[in-house]
């Protein structure tokens, strides 16, 4: 009963279920164990993804028109991106496929290394979540504008360097925007997500 009460909030634009959602999480970055198979991350960059995997749904959802990035089939297809070992991606990838869909779309999660979208010709994306920190500015640059969608990480200083969301991180968690990137990227977002986000310049 609870999780359609927050179906249907969702479905009606509101606040409330993503102010709860950051109110959760903001001890889980701070508190919470680490997944097993992160060991190639920092510890930062662990509960870096951990929260992100956990936010990042609740970032999809907020965009409009997020039914026209359907695939033919009707199902959003998600790529989680990595680049080096894809160990942290695959886990990854298996977390968000078990949300099994987005605003009542059904979602397909797959993994790519970079080298992989950065090919002339790619298929459309609902969205791209990036699993490797570091990734250079430029490419995080190329993936919005190349793809013409949200492209999501959760590591210090991605939104700020190309990427469209992420994480802000103070004494609470926040969705990070810029919305520059976005801008570039072709994505818009509903404005009661937009009331709530942390801003990057």
């Amino acid at each position: 009963m609870n999780r359609l009460r927050r179906q249907r909030a969702w479905e009606h634009g509101g606040i409330a279920p993503l102010l709860a959602l950051v109110l959760s999480l903001s001890w889980v970055l701070l508190g919470a164990a680490p997944p097993a198979w992160a060991v190639s991350l920092w510890p930062e960059e662990r509960q870096r993804l951990s929260v992100g995997l956990k936010l990042f749904p609740a970032v999809l959802g907020a965009q409009q028109g997020l039914e026209e990035k359907r695939r033919a089939d009707g199902v959003l297809e998600v790529v989680v991106v990595y680049r080096g070992p894809d160990e942290a991606a695959r886990q990854a990838a298996a977390s968000l496929t078990e949300l099994g869909a987005v605003q009542n779309m059904p979602l397909a999660v797959r993994t790519a290394a970079i080298a992989e979208l950065e090919a002339p010709a790619s298929p459309p994306f609902a969205a791209i979540f990036i699993a490797t920190p570091g990734l250079e500015p430029h490419r995080l640059r190329e993936l919005c504008a190349r793809h013409q969608t949200l492209v999501f990480s959760p590591f210090a200083g991605d939104v700020a360097a190309g990427a469209v969301a992420g994480l802000h991180v103070s004494d609470r968690i926040l969705p990070a925007v810029h919305l520059g990137h976005a801008r570039r990227a072709g994505v818009q977002f509903k404005p009661f997500f937009l009331r709530i986000v942390h801003r990057v310049d």
